[in-house]
């Protein structure tokens, strides 16, 4: 079993270590920041964006450190997160569970994330810093469940709080999965009560922290999360059900199809005698309870319409109906056992693979407008721009190319300073926050400088003088 886990770690691994991508979003700016402000200058341009989840950017930091700069290292931090998740969940279950080929597969659906192609970014390395934060506490609460050590339960209270320091996503998914595994556990009710009333109150205090301390420590702006609720919050139960629900229909098939083989993976289990009915109930239940974890993006009604912060924590609270079943588990049927355990591995291979080939076409493209911006750039004078016009109906768009990314992206990329600016013309349809070219961006002048393929149609580049303020 040493060589089988160490087999997946280097799956795990290889999945998320791309830095031939080099960067994709945030990473573009955050890596130009390091460049010009230095690390402290980075972190004290960030301190008030990360009030309120403050070891939000320690992850990506330590990334921009082993590259010196260069955002493709953040990709060695998620892979190595990553793998620490698989052996997290693997060092959770031990107490318990004496089937370390189960204890893999649960591993193997949490580091693969089957259910969430984003969790392959390096924009999301926050949110699998919280989920790594999240595996690593469920294995200290399972330890204060079976032996009572109140050591267990601070260190996983703590373990937990810095986790949703890091992003606060999973502040919902934490007291469930508590229950979860309180009701699977053989412990005094006592204890049980105990380990949910902890978890809970750990998420409570890192929301009351983000929404209410931090108003007193900066009166003057919000809090990331504060002023997305004054803005965007839902209105309504009824609004967020909506929200969440029509996400799931329009982009989430894939979490769906997720929730219902974990519901008939519990229904194969109690048929063949291999885990309790009861054990099965819980399986069930849970996983299908796992969307009320999406509560904890009613700030912003952009996000319940996002798909991959809904899956994020869908996929996440999934995790612990899982580990009910090595924690639960019969000797019977081993064989069968093993086998869905074999098919569980495989799922979640084949669900990493599509979410690691679900960005290679929009990363492509970044790739090749960078590389032909190169020499344009250094082409253009000092007191000149390079402005980007897309024809394509490629550009601006999630997930593509969001304009404010384009400008960092190229200095990080061509290591030219030049700015440049992603417009469109007035008769194109405009993508959300998009602009049309006006001289005031792009300058006078312009000369076309070159063009691009992108898609259906081209993106032309052009070089202009500035004007004069």
């Amino acid at each position: 079993m040493v060589v089988l886990l160490v087999l997946c770690c280097l799956v795990v691994f290889a999945a998320h270590f791309r830095p031939w991508e080099v960067a994709y979003l945030e990473e573009w700016p955050l890596a130009r920041d390091w460049d010009t402000l230095g690390p402290l200058g980075f972190a004290a341009n960030y301190l008030h964006w990360t009030l309120s989840r403050p070891l939000h950017l320690i992850p990506t930091m330590l990334g921009l450190a082993l590259g010196n700069g260069w955002p493709g290292m953040i990709f060695l931090v998620l892979a190595a997160v990553a793998v620490l998740q698989l052996l997290a969940v693997v060092w959770a279950l031990r107490p318990v569970s004496r089937s370390a080929w189960l204890n893999i597969a649960v591993g193997m659906f949490l580091a693969l994330h089957p259910l969430w192609p984003a969790g392959y970014l390096q924009r999301f390395l926050p949110a699998q810093t919280a989920a790594l934060g999240l595996a690593f506490a469920l294995g200290m609460l399972i330890r204060w469940l079976v032996n009572g050590r109140i050591t267990w339960l601070i260190g996983g209270w703590v373990t937990l709080l810095a986790g949703l320091a890091t992003y606060p996503g999973p502040a919902l998914v934490a007291p469930l999965a508590s229950l979860v595994l309180a009701l699977a556990i053989p412990a005094s009710w006592r204890r049980r009560m105990v380990t949910v009333v902890t978890v809970t109150a750990a998420s409570a205090l890192m929301t009351f922290y983000s929404l209410v301390v931090t108003k007193f420590i900066s009166p003057d702006a919000p809090s990331y999360e504060l002023g997305n609720i004054q803005h965007s919050a839902v209105s309504s139960v009824k609004q967020l059900v909506v929200l969440v629900g029509g996400t799931l229909r329009r982009d989430g098939s894939v979490v769906i199809l997720g929730i219902a083989i974990v519901v008939l993976l519990a229904a194969i289990l109690v048929l063949a005698a291999a885990i309790p009915r009861w054990s099965g109930a819980l399986i069930a239940v849970a996983a299908i309870a796992s969307p009320a974890t999406t509560v904890v993006f009613f700030g912003n009604t952009g996000w319940l319409s996002d798909i991959d912060r809904i899956s994020y924590v869908i996929s996440l609270a999934l995790v612990p109906p899982l580990m009910v079943w090595p924690l639960n588990r019969k000797e019977s049927r081993p064989r069968l056992q093993g086998a869905l355990a074999a098919l569980l591995v495989a799922l979640s291979g084949i669900g990493g693979l599509f979410g690691v080939l679900h960005w290679q076409p929009y990363i492509a493209a970044q790739h090749k407008l960078l590389t032909a911006l190169g020499p344009i750039v250094r082409e253009a004078g000092k007191d000149e721009i390079v402005s980007v016009v897309d024809r394509s109906g490629t550009l601006g768009f999630f997930p593509s190319f969001p304009e404010q990314y384009l400008g960092p992206a190229s200095v990080v990329w061509n290591s030219d300073n030049t700015p440049v600016w992603l417009c469109f013309d007035a008769s194109s349809a405009l993508p959300s926050g998009a602009s049309v070219c006006e001289s005031k961006d792009t300058g006078t002048t312009l000369r076309l400088a070159g063009s691009v393929q992108l898609g259906k149609g081209t993106a032309d580049i052009y070089i202009g003088k500035r004007e004069k303020e």
